[in-house]
């Protein structure tokens, strides 16, 4: 009998502390929000995401780590906490406000340190998919308009290996048959430290690099119906920009993404034809402007 009483209490032991298997590995990336020419800021987006379909994971603290160019670009500021923070508009109780402790700015290399921290229990942990998610918004003054060259603020990710890391932890989740605990191990990086090309702030300003050939035009609908006229979604005068579009349907799910967009959609998601009606889209452009709106397919 005092065998099986401690047989049953291992076995319920056992079970209350197994935990989900380690499965987290990401990617993190920079992206332009916004370049105001007129009061010389920029604010830069900090991205997250999982590698792939098989390691999505839950989001426990973070530590994203980058170096700017302190000679063209100073006062790191957050300027809006998007996801994994108690503050608006994210409004997630499950984690604390973000904070900026541990950056520096040198004389010529400044280092910024964002951080994430996680406050609830486990099973309120936020989910991290194969879709970006942006963590925070970054906004600087820009001190030196005149500088030319390939990344004009010198950012650049501290990696796992580069010290101080950019490192993330995930939320393992344990069963019980009564309620959820947790353990939070590193989650693993999956290869992808985007760092961001942009062209000089003299550049962009001063509208060397603008089209040749007209005013950007951006359809606000197209009709794939394979009758060769309008029947792709195509914006016009782009020069040598580059586009980032994504696309949303009316519930605000992706429906479509491309990071360098060639005027090639045909209104197909990855599972097929889209019905017609009205979507979403959001055009971000390599010098900085972001423009939004519906458009509207027609079958």
């Amino acid at each position: 009998m005092k065998h099986k009483l401690y047989f049953l209490l291992a076995l319920f032991i056992g079970t209350f502390s197994t935990g989900f298997a380690q499965k987290g590995r990401y990617q993190v990336r920079f992206s332009v929000k916004s370049i105001d020419c007129n009061t010389a800021k920029v604010v830069i987006r900090v991205d997250v995401k999982a590698s792939s379909a098989d390691s999505t994971f839950l989001m426990g603290d973070a530590n994203y780590r980058f170096d700017y160019d302190s000679r063209i670009i100073k006062n790191p500021q957050i300027v809006s906490q998007e996801n994994f923070s108690s503050i608006a508009p994210a409004s997630d109780n499950r984690y604390n406000p973000q904070n900026l402790n541990g950056s520096t700015a040198g004389p010529t290399i400044g280092t910024v340190s964002l951080n994430t921290i996680y406050g609830g229990s486990g099973n309120g942990a936020k989910r991290v998919g194969t879709d970006w998610i942006t963590v925070s918004c970054i906004g600087f003054d820009i001190i030196n308009t005149q500088v030319v060259q390939n990344n004009c603020f010198g950012l650049t990710w501290h990696t796992d290996t580069t010290f101080p890391i950019t490192g993330l932890n995930e939320v393992i989740l344990k069963k019980s048959t009564a309620s959820f605990d947790y353990d939070s191990q590193a989650a693993k990086p999956g290869g992808g430290f985007e760092s961001l090309t942009i062209n000089s702030f003299a550049d962009i300003c001063s509208g060397a690099l603008a089209t040749a050939n007209g005013e950007l035009m951006i359809p606000e609908g197209f009709s794939p119906n394979g009758d060769g006229r309008n029947d792709a979604f195509e914006i016009r005068n782009l020069g040598n920009l580059k586009a980032d579009l994504t696309v949303f349907d009316r519930n605000g799910s992706v429906v479509y993404q491309d990071s360098d967009y060639q005027n090639d959609w045909t209104g197909r998601s990855n599972k097929g034809d889209l019905p017609a009606g009205t979507y979403f889209y959001s055009v971000q452009l390599s010098d900085g402007r972001t423009f939004t709106h519906s458009l509207t397919i027609s079958r």
